[in-house]
């Protein structure tokens, strides 16, 4: 049993059809600032590399670093 941190960035856009898609990245650098971020997105609006159901990516919508704690209170008997 034991306590497990995790963080993630989910990076938000709108699309051309006006819906939201999150991208997710596992495990962010630590230390990391708007504007690196904010150029990744701009980056990743520039070159139009994700088509989805909803269109094309149009803008940014929203940037955070996510944490997560899990407390593991209960492991079954090994056998």
């Amino acid at each position: 049993m034991a306590i497990t941190t995790t963080k993630v960035l989910r990076l938000t856009f709108t699309t051309s059809g006006g819906k939201n898609l999150t991208i997710t990245v596992a495990n962010p650098k630590e230390g990391l600032t708007k504007s690196e971020i904010e150029v990744v997105m701009d980056t990743i609006l520039a070159k139009n590399i994700f088509l989805t159901s909803g269109g094309e990516l149009s803008s940014k919508r929203d940037a955070r670093i996510v944490g997560t704690s899990t407390d593991d209170l209960y492991d079954p008997p090994l056998s």
